[in-house]
């Protein structure tokens, strides 16, 4: 049989055209020249760097700056050109949109702040144009040797619900067959590893960036905190970029040879479903601080388990939680509470490796005593009893004595208005920060003080009978959860809060992280919220509204009577 070369075409186009439909997406991009530097805009450009930038980056552009040791993780060296947020390929040098956009939107959870909410347009093109001429490894103009390769992502195959916050999306409503699908592929490709168990970043504490200096994994239950996420963070997008691309300059690489795009949507659809739905401050990009903790009224006694349904509840916003069916009770609410590094006195201009904490409570008038469950997460944890990690709880210690919004200075009080602060020590029981994930977590072992601060250099330690109490606690995959116990009032007043019910009272929280030598005023710190213990709810709440009912039903059907009677008084003549 005799084959032309016209039949042979025909018949290698099905597999040609089959072969195009499998590739990967970024194939299809076309290599480009890098975007070059626009020279007339440098002197602006220049003078803006020397004027914001320079403090973090260092004159040459290599993040040596004056406060570059204080900050972690490190501000960005330009010189070698490796920037983590882009579109391009690993290795390869950003569009000058990409680094618009990281200058507009700054870095979440890193020093580098919004420079869009500061600097014009023209100023932002222009500092973005200086910088790329700090690089000296490579070059922008370099258009023989360098080409960018501008990944495709695909389109998000959901149709999510936006949720129901005005101006902000949450991206709720990707099927759950997907999210399973997503954690098969994280285990597939042993992102545990670095990312943890539960995706808190508790994976790996050794890794280190390109110049050598401690980094650590993203934590994917606080997608605030992710790299290029601002305004926009509940976004899959974000995962699958990232994914994607890799983070040049850091152990993230891409995987866009390994996942398919497909693969990838799936993932990012596993590592979004983790992150809990708050409410989003705009300026900030972090969770609205909620200034009140509500103390549920409980009848009976409290669960002294961090495990029980009691607490064992998410993070997420009331709006966005379902009582497991099997539950009877009120489930709390945790509140979120920021948390940032003191900067009044010693060693302050550091940032401290927790910012924020989840606080939830209950009071039994049963028990006379109240219940603070603390939670933070924190990757890894000290080893070393020196450098013990640590949280604590700060009350107005003479609450009698203060006026109106009165409260004492936030951090360990004054020489007139004393604190009353319950501090838990712990280490974690056979840990080690390299073990693999476990899944039971470790037992705290936990030491309790009780102290009296009248400021910095005046904290003593109380010299009556303990009266606080831990009485649960765990290290579970990068979660610290730790739980409170005290009595509503106690024998000594001079000292000791006294926690009256239905009163709003000032309170504050503290934590060390121990690994990172956090000690003394070296420390995370909130400002003052208030808590309050809720009262019961009242009987008449149950029995109340089917009464109003009835009373409802009866006035309806006597006007509907009296209004028929009326009418046929009418057409029988007995009423004009």
């Amino acid at each position: 049989m005799k084959i032309n070369k016209k039949s042979i075409g025909l018949l290698m186009l099905p597999l040609i055209l089959l072969g195009v439909f499998f590739l990967p997406s970024t194939v299809f991009a076309a290599p480009q020249p890098p975007d070059g530097v626009k020279k007339d805009l440098l002197e602006k450009g220049k003078q803006v760097y020397f004027r914001r930038c320079v403090w973090c980056h260092g004159v040459e552009g290599g993040g040596d700056g004056p406060s570059a040791e204080r900050l972690f993780t490190r501000p960005r060296n330009f010189i070698q050109g490796t920037f983590k947020i882009r579109r391009t390929d690993s290795g390869e040098l950003p569009l000058e949109a990409d680094l618009i956009r990281t200058v507009k939107n700054g870095l979440p959870g890193s020093a580098m702040p919004p420079w869009g909410e500061v600097l014009s347009e023209d100023e932002v093109i222009a500092v973005v144009n200086f910088v790329k001429t700090l690089v000296q490894d490579r070059s922008f103009d370099d258009t023989e040797d360098e080409e960018v390769n501008v990944q495709e992502f695909g389109q998000m195959p959901w149709s999510v619900d936006q949720g129901q916050i005005p101006g902000q999306k949450l991206y709720l409503g990707i099927p759950q067959a997907d999210i399973d699908a997503g954690r098969e592929v994280f285990i597939k490709n042993k992102c545990f590893e670095c990312h943890g168990g539960e995706g808190r970043g508790d994976g790996n504490p050794t890794m280190k960036d390109d110049w050598g200096f401690p980094i650590v994994a993203a934590d994917w239950q606080q997608c605030w905190n992710f790299r290029g996420s601002r305004r926009d963070p509940y976004n899959p997008f974000n995962i699958v970029r990232t994914i994607s691309t890799g983070l040049n300059g850091t152990p993230m690489p891409n995987f866009k040879e390994q996942i398919t795009v497909e693969d990838r949507w799936k993932l990012a659809a596993f590592v979004n479903s983790l992150c809990p739905r708050k409410k989003i401050d705009k300026l900030t990009n972090k969770p609205v601080t909620d200034f009140l903790i509500s103390s549920l009224y409980t009848e009976g006694e409290v669960a002294r388990s961090v495990d029980d349904p009691m607490w064992d509840t998410p993070d997420h916003d009331p709006n966005w939680v379902t009582k497991p069916k099997d539950y009877p009770g009120t489930l709390n609410r945790k509140h979120y509470i920021a948390m940032g590094g003191q900067i009044t006195r010693g060693e302050r201009n550091f940032k401290p490796k927790v910012d924020n904490l989840w606080v939830s409570s209950r009071w039994s008038p049963d028990e006379k005593a109240v219940y603070y469950m603390v939670e933070y997460h924190n990757r890894f944890l000290s080893q070393d009893s020196e450098y013990k990690d640590a949280v604590a709880i700060q009350w107005p210690g003479k609450l009698q004595d203060l006026y109106g919004a009165e409260k004492p200075y936030f951090i360990f009080g004054d020489s007139k208005k004393p604190v009353d602060i319950w501090k838990a020590n712990f280490l974690a029981q056979d840990y080690s920060p390299t073990n693999p994930p476990n899944e039971k977590g470790y037992k705290l072992d936990v030491s309790v003080e009780e102290i009296v601060g009248h400021g910095y250099d005046a904290l003593t330690a109380k010299e009556t009978a303990p009266t606080v109490e831990v009485v649960d606690s765990i290290f579970k995959q990068g979660r610290v959860k730790i739980l409170f116990r005290r009595s509503l009032e106690t024998e000594n007043k001079e000292t000791d809060i006294q926690i009256p019910s239905e009163s709003f009272i000032p309170v504050s929280f503290m934590q060390w992280s121990g690994r990172n030598k956090e000690k003394n005023e070296t420390m995370a710190i909130s400002t003052w919220v208030y808590t309050i213990l809720e009262p019961p709810i009242p009987d008449s709440i149950y029995y109340m509204p089917p009464i109003m009912a009835l009373i409802f039903i009866g006035l309806e059907g006597w006007l509907v009577w009296m209004t028929k009677r009326t009418r046929k008084m009418y057409a029988e003549g007995k009423a004009k």
